[in-house]
């Protein structure tokens, strides 16, 4: 029988799990919405009760899982497998390793969810044989992950990776940090929600619209492929704008880093593809301090959608629990 690992994409809004083989052949899958407001206690149980549905699809019992991984947002402690801080769940100090562990008897490794993402793609999708890669999702937030030598690389504190804080403008928009001018308040689907409403104060636009159409109290990524294919303009100088600033965010990562790739994810670039990704790459190998006339460094979507955190989470457990 192969070897089979758990894996669970936790995200403020829905969850993702798979039981997966090690070379990230799904055998059974599962997956709901996360409840608001939710005990820290109710949410585990209910990831675990998922994972063993995907577990009953796979023909295997969570007990006979060779390790389980999950990507949980916020600040996390993967020594510990504590979730130090997650504000969209309202956790705080979370012990989600050892609580999950006990609850399905196999081992638990803890993870952000967009460094897990970036284990997955670079284990099984875009990135996969590379050795230096950079991870930039684009979602909500905008948030990183370093593979340095074929590893993950959380840094000397464990959080390396906080790309969405690099300062672009310094007399930009103020950004949830805090500060003014970081790539998240600029090129986050929720930085260019707040361009695309301060321009439908003096432009006519079908952004809104949709929103209203689709019964959608925010600008998710359904909503501007929308407005994209009905050639919204004001959509469409929005997008240029955040695509311009992340061009500049990722040109900074490779003159820093020099990376054999940049994958592209997270779910506006899940939704969007390579139209989103082409004049990102244009912008960023503009800004390249030594020149790449052979296209060394790559700069691609993550392919593995949906499953790059789920998978990434088995990955990560394959490589931490051996």
């Amino acid at each position: 029988m192969a070897r089979l690992y758990g894996g669970i994409d936790l995200g403020g809004t829905s969850m993702k799990v798979v039981v997966a083989t090690a070379k990230g052949e799904v055998a059974g899958s599962a997956g709901g919405p996360t409840t608001p407001g939710a005990s820290a206690a109710a949410t585990i149980e209910s990831i675990a009760q998922h994972l063993e549905t995907a577990a009953s699809l796979a023909s295997v019992h969570p007990d006979k899982l060779k390790g389980i991984g999950i990507g949980a947002p916020g600040a996390v402690d993967p020594k510990r497998g504590i979730v130090v801080t997650a504000p969209n769940l309202g956790w705080k100090n979370v012990r989600l390793g050892a609580a999950l562990g006990k609850r399905l008897g196999s081992p638990v490794v803890v993870g952000n969810d967009v460094q897990v993402a970036i284990v997955g793609e670079h284990a099984f999708g875009a990135a996969k044989g590379c050795s230096r890669v950079v991870g930039v999702w684009v979602g909500t937030g905008i948030g990183g992950g370093l593979i340095i030598d074929g590893r993950l690389d959380r840094g000397a504190r464990g959080a390396a990776g906080e790309i969405g804080h690099v300062l672009l403008k310094e007399d930009g928009p103020l950004c949830g940090c805090g500060r003014h001018g970081c790539a998240e308040a600029l090129a986050s689907r929720t930085a260019m929600e707040r361009d695309v409403r301060e321009a439908a104060r003096n432009v006519k636009t079908s952004v809104l619209k949709i929103m209203k159409e689709r019964e959608k109290t925010r600008m998710t990524s359904s909503v501007m492929a929308r407005a994209l294919k009905a050639n919204d303009p004001v959509m469409k100088r929005v997008l240029a704008n955040a695509q311009h600033y992340l061009g500049l965010l990722v040109g900074n990562l490779v003159n820093v880093l020099d990376p054999e790739m940049v994958v592209i994810g997270g779910g506006v670039a899940q939704r969007l593809g390579e139209p989103f990704v082409q004049p990102i790459r244009e912008v960023a190998r503009s800004r390249f301090l030594r020149p790449d006339p052979d296209g060394k460094v790559r700069i691609e979507p993550s392919i593995l959608g949906d499953f790059s955190g789920a998978l990434g989470a088995c990955a990560l457990a394959k490589r931490e629990l051996r």
